[in-house]
């Protein structure tokens, strides 16, 4: 049994279940989740109130009881045994630094799992695996959402997802993430614009106004996509992920976007600041694949 522990939102429950799925196959196993996280109703300092989104897709899943749990953090007298005698026995591993650890590829099952997991190096070799497991539910869009693909598919796109909300509003989620200034994306607009004048701009974001505001001005064909909100935000991860090309901010929901962006040809732009903290104390030098662009 791999048992995963889900914390965050889409982005970051992506991660982690596509980190238990690929050590099931490897141990040849099944995954469980513990979803014990999003059990809270009030609003943790620096946490934004969550719900389990990966139920969006076509997958059955299997959710853990305080029993499940209680099997790693509580070792019986055999498993104890097991764990002196240098035996296998049920492992609790939580992850060390932000960074790509093969070691985690190595853990065997049974094993509790915590963390993020965040690096594209993880997936490397497993790619169709998590794609199959992450193919979105195309059929339950409605209409205006099928017509914005026509538009995509239709036209040079380019996908810009600025994320603002909890990385504006919440002081400690804004010390800790910081959000992309407008630099970064005029930097990246013009990168990709700069050898084709054929595009169309597709803005997604959680602070539509804002957006229309410092982008609404600019010369070029242009769509503000702000409808998929709440359960539906999966929509916009669709979308996004359709687009000839992305832009995507320091968030791990348009980092699925791009990574699923099926386009053998795509340019993806990233923030080469993650973090507010330093390179040194958070390093993200694994977390994209080489190809997309850092600014």
């Amino acid at each position: 049994m791999i048992l995963s522990r889900m914390d965050g939102g889409l982005g970051n429950q992506m991660f982690q279940y596509a980190l238990a799925i690929i050590l099931a196959q490897k141990n040849n196993t099944n995954v469980m989740l513990d979803v014990s996280f999003f059990d809270q109703t009030e609003k943790r300092l620096g946490h934004t109130p969550r719900k389990f989104e990966l139920s969006i897709f076509a997958t059955t899943y299997t959710f853990s009881k305080p029993a499940n749990i209680l099997f790693f953090k509580q070792l019986s007298v055999l498993n104890k045994i097991k764990r002196d005698l240098g035996f296998n026995y049920p492992k609790m591993y939580k992850e060390t630094s932000f960074r790509y650890d093969e070691k985690v590829l190595t853990q065997q099952a049974p094993v509790y799992i915590r963390g993020f997991f965040q690096s594209y190096l993880y997936f490397v070799g497993y790619e169709n695996l998590i794609r199959e497991r992450f193919a979105f539910p195309v059929d339950k869009l409605d209409n205006l959402n099928k017509k914005i693909i026509t538009s995509i598919n239709s036209t040079n796109s380019i996908s810009i997802h600025i994320r603002r909300g909890d990385y504006v509003n919440d002081p400690t989620t804004h010390q800790y993430h910081g959000i992309c200034d407008l630099h970064y994306y005029q930097k990246a607009i013009s990168l990709l614009t700069q050898e084709n004048d054929e595009f169309t701009l597709f803005f997604f974001s959680d602070d539509s106004e804002w957006v229309k505001e410092q982008f609404g001005d600019l010369p070029y064909a242009k769509q503000f996509i702000d409808h998929n909100t709440g359960e539906n935000s999966w929509k916009d991860m669709l979308l996004m992920s359709l687009c000839k090309n992305n832009i995507i901010a320091n968030s791990s929901f348009s980092w699925w976007a791009a990574w699923l962006n099926a386009n053998p040809d795509k340019k993806v732009i990233a923030p080469k600041k993650w973090f507010t903290l330093s390179e040194e104390k958070m390093n993200t030098s694994d977390l994209t694949p080489p190809e997309w662009i850092r600014l």
